[in-house]
């Protein structure tokens, strides 16, 4: 008899944890949509078109847009798609490439390494920028069989080319957020050659000729071919939002209306030094950042030319094998097709 009281109870008590822990699920459930409820349906309108444009910038979440808005109302916070308008070329008489590296005294650059590491903090904005001082130091790296294989961790790509450091690259498919990394998006250059993507293609390429000039602008892949692209990316936004955001000292503001989110670019400046950027987002310390926000940054610091790269939960900076950076990937660092790496030597 008592061992059937004692099982008894075990059910009871099994019982009750299970209708305490629906409860809980249900209560945080409720909370969940009530936000939601607010930030599409709220008094504020920048507040609804802020969030709905952050959502859909989003392989996994762009779903939640609909969850109280319909497509018509979604459709007005829709980025004007600029994926195939046609935008200047990069003038390369602008980028003087120096010869050789110099400690500056005021920043602290370390001569030996010619990189120079920057915490950045402006505002509600949060991240690193990587200055590489000799451009002939970043290359592009690749993972294994495009289309065949799962893409790789940026720790292990940059490893794979005994680099320094690195940050994320193009885009890939990334169906509702399940992507492997293996399947590039649009197109990839590399060593000269076009080993993904279509010499007919229309694409928004990001990359670095022969003389380790950085181009932005959208471009078949025979005119980059033809501008010597030795290595090249491509990457749009998911309503087709362009990724050149300066272009000759010009800020292409057609490109720049976004929501918040982790982001990876990468610019030059006249002097032909690369800045590497990462800016975190979703998370307490900070939700992300806007193309606007990027501008700023690379803009204070120098750059001619900037691209925007894949961003969200791939927005990723490794240096001397760790990453650096608050990683936005709730299951950790996802596996890339290509990232932009930077070599120990030039």
């Amino acid at each position: 008899m008592d061992q059937h009281k004692k099982q008894h109870r075990g059910v009871r008590y099994i019982g009750r944890s299970f209708a305490l822990l629906g409860t809980t699920l249900a209560i945080i459930l409720a909370i969940l949509v009530g936000v939601v409820w607010v930030l599409e349906k709220g008094p504020s309108p920048t507040i609804t078109e802020l969030f709905c444009r952050s959502v859909r910038e989003t392989s996994a979440m762009r779903w939640v847009a609909n969850v109280f808005l319909t497509d018509e109302e979604i459709d007005q916070f829709k980025s004007q798609n600029t994926e195939t308008l046609a935008t200047d070329s990069v003038n390369t008489s602008l980028i003087r490439v120096q010869q050789g590296t110099q400690t500056d005294s005021e920043t602290g650059e370390d001569e030996d390494s010619g990189l120079e590491l920057i915490d950045i903090a402006q505002g509600t904005i949060k991240g690193k920028l990587l200055i590489v001082k000799d451009p002939s130091r970043v290359i592009l790296g690749t993972s294994n069989n495009f289309g065949q294989e799962a893409g790789l961790q940026l720790t292990d790509m940059v490893a794979k080319y005994d680099g320094i450091a690195g940050i994320n690259g193009g885009g890939f498919n990334d169906e509702n957020g399940r992507g492997n990394g293996g399947i590039p998006q649009g197109l990839v250059i590399n060593e000269g050659e076009l080993v993904w993507g279509s010499a007919y293609g229309t694409y928004n390429v990001i990359g670095f000729d022969a003389n380790h000039i950085l181009h932005v602008g959208t471009m078949t892949g025979q005119e980059a071919m033809d501008r010597g692209l030795y290595y090249g990316v491509s990457f749009v936004t998911h309503d087709g939002l362009a990724s050149a955001l300066v272009i000759n000292g010009e800020v292409q503001y057609k490109n720049l209306t976004s929501g918040v989110n982790p982001r990876t670019a990468i610019g030059q400046c006249a002097d032909g030094s690369v800045l590497l950027l990462v800016l975190d987002g979703r998370s307490i310390n900070t939700l992300g950042a806007t193309m606007e926000d990027i501008c700023n940054v690379m803009l204070e610091y120098g750059a001619i030319n900037v691209g925007n790269l894949d961003g969200g939960s791939s927005t990723v900076m490794v240096y001397e094998g760790e990453i650096i950076n608050a990683c936005a990937s709730v299951t950790g660092p996802r596996n890339i097709p290509t990232g932009f790496i930077v070599l120990k030597e030039g």
